[in-house]
């Protein structure tokens, strides 16, 4: 076995003459070269892989924006301008009771800090059974007439009940007991917008009976802000106004009340 080795080799000798080796310092060369191209292809692929992943999660990202849906509209109940709480002393003041034409000359109306009674056979409005959170009512009266002032405020728990709640002045007056025209006429204005006072309804019934008896007149307003109503109720044997077309519960009387009920 040795024998053929050496002879192998010989046979190969006059061939590696013929190929010029490269001296050391080319060796050197060509092996830093190899590596500066090595260490240059794989920051090359790095950067590759980056962009590549870049890329990819920008198109993620797009497509999860797309993916978000809008935030909804969101739906309220109550305003904050509905959200309206009631005052500590709500009522009106027996001084934004006057200019009441020829009661003005009998004296002030008196706050008697109670309840409202109306019993079953009144024709009234009747605001304690409208639906609301909150109720508070008082009675103003006049010494040496007959006149009488109820007041309600109320406090609804939306706004769709309170904005319901105004057209009820005028469907309790309309629902009263019949008068049979052998006792008498009466005679009524339907329930219908107060000028400049949008969120208000008025409406008045007057009686005149056919046998010596004063005849009677009621006039009651609801006006609304927010969730808060405010009901004033006149009844008397006149309409202060001392005409057919005026009313007692002016807007700026409505106007004045809200303000002491909210205020």
């Amino acid at each position: 076995m040795p024998e053929r080795i050496e002879e192998l080799l010989r046979s190969l000798a006059p061939d590696a003459e013929r190929v010029a080796l490269e001296d050391s310092a080319s060796v050197r060369r060509r092996g830093d070269q190899r590596s500066r191209q090595q260490v240059l292809g794989g920051v090359l692929a790095g950067v590759a892989i980056l962009v590549g992943v870049a890329g990819a999660g920008g198109l993620v990202g797009d497509r999860k924006a797309a993916d978000i849906p809008a935030d909804p509209t969101p739906s309220v109940t109550t305003s904050v301008t509905d959200d309206v709480a009631l005052s500590a002393e709500p009522f009106v003041r027996p001084a934004d009771l006057a200019g009441l034409g020829g009661y003005d000359g009998i004296g002030p109306f008196i706050d008697a800090d109670q309840e409202p009674v109306v019993t079953a056979p009144e024709c009234r409005v009747r605001p304690a059974g409208w639906g609301a959170t909150e109720v508070r009512a008082t009675r103003f009266y006049q010494d040496g007439s007959e006149a009488r002032v109820y007041e309600y405020v109320l406090r609804f728990a939306d706004t769709a009940a309170a904005r319901a709640a105004v057209d009820r002045v005028g469907s309790d007056l309309a629902g009263c007991v019949p008068v049979d025209p052998a006792n008498g006429e009466v005679s009524m204005r339907p329930a219908g917008p107060v000028d400049g006072f949008p969120a208000a309804r008025r409406v008045s019934r007057t009686f005149v009976p056919s046998v010596a008896s004063e005849p009677s007149y009621i006039e009651a307003a609801a006006a609304r802000r927010g969730l808060v109503l405010v009901v004033l109720d006149w009844s008397a044997s006149a309409n202060p106004a001392e005409t057919t077309t005026g009313w007692v519960w002016t807007a700026g009387r409505l106007q004045s009340a809200l303000d002491r009920a909210t205020g």
